[in-house]
């Protein structure tokens, strides 16, 4: 069997050759063009999933920032309301005027409104009766000295509720620069003491009794022997004195606490600093005419000064006398 005519109806031509290129590139471009309009759709459907996320990321944050706050403005509430007459009116007033207003909004919120407003009317009415109460105790110059009656505190305010800084003895001097309206002294460093626990006169405290002088011999070459005096009173102790010498005073604040080289506590108007060539630790002794107008007495709880140095602790460079440094004649109490 022959097939005539088959080889000529397969023979390539120019035409042929054109139309199959032209064919095979229509369908190269729309293969490419397929691929590119995936890439794209891929594209713009990962975008949309990015911005969805970031708008609920958005969200969650906002909500707990909201959270956040409606809890601090309750603890803020909570922690300023106080069980006063005047807020209680105020908390009344708001709710009776906010519930009265239109009855047809009465929905959940409303109760966190009234809630937040009864909230801010009680603070302000605290703050204000706090404010009231610290602006009514007025102060006028009152330039005078007196002397304590009794052991009283000095505070650092006019009242009872102040700390305590330290105790006076009964005939201390006070130097006093003004009197406040409800009948306490300001002293001259700024601290204060009741005004009915003093009185303008001085004081007449015992004098010791002197002892009889016992005859001793007295030996071919004198020896000189240290100044004793006897000394009773005082909110720092009593008891045999021995003169020691002429010491400079200095004084000092804490810098790293308050912890002493002997593991005390320093406390002003008891702690000095000494070199341990002059006292050793515990050591109670007497610096003459108290620099900071107290009785005299204190402990050797501390060190890092030179000999002949003693070293007063005080809380803040403002209690240090204007002086800065001195000189006094310092005892040993026996």
């Amino acid at each position: 069997m022959k097939f005539f005519g088959l080889t000529a109806g397969f023979k390539l031509t120019k035409d042929r050759i054109i139309a199959s290129t032209s064919v095979v590139s229509i369908i190269a471009l729309c293969c490419f063009s397929g691929l590119g309009i995936s890439a794209l759709l891929d594209a713009d459907a990962q975008a949309a999933v990015a911005r969805h996320e970031q708008e609920v990321s958005e969200m969650l944050e906002s909500s707990d920032s909201s959270d956040t706050d409606t809890s601090s403005d309750s603890s803020d509430g909570s922690e300023d309301t106080t069980p006063s007459s005047e807020s209680a009116a105020v908390t009344s007033s708001d709710t009776s005027e906010t519930s009265g207003s239109d009855p047809s909004t009465s929905d959940q919120s409303q109760p966190s409104d009234q809630t937040s407003e009864s909230t801010s009317a009680s603070t302000s009415a605290t703050a204000t009766s706090e404010t009231t109460t610290q602006t009514t105790i007025g102060e006028s110059t009152h330039n005078a000295i007196v002397y304590a009656t009794r052991v009283i505190n000095l505070r650092t305010g006019p009242g009872t509720s102040y700390e305590s800084i330290r105790q006076l003895s009964r005939g201390d001097r006070i130097d006093v620069i003004a009197v406040t309206t409800n009948g306490w002294y300001k002293t001259i460093r700024g601290n204060y003491v009741c005004a009915q626990y003093t009185q303008a006169e001085p004081i007449n405290t015992p004098s010791p009794t002197p002892k009889p002088a016992t005859p001793t011999p007295k030996p071919a070459t004198p020896t000189p022997k240290p100044t004793q005096q006897t000394t009773s009173g005082g909110g720092g102790g009593s008891g045999n004195m021995e003169l020691v010498g002429n010491f400079r005073v200095t004084f000092y604040i804490p810098v790293n606490g308050t912890r002493t080289a002997s593991g005390s506590t320093a406390t002003m108007g008891r702690t000095v600093a000494a070199n341990k060539n002059d006292f050793p630790f515990g050591t109670v002794i007497y610096v003459e005419n108290d620099p900071l107008g107290g009785d005299g007495y204190y402990t050797v709880e501390d060190r890092g000064v030179g000999t002949g140095v003693i070293d007063i602790f005080v809380d803040g460079m403002g209690d240090v006398p204007g002086y800065g440094t001195t000189t006094r004649k310092v005892y040993i109490v026996r």
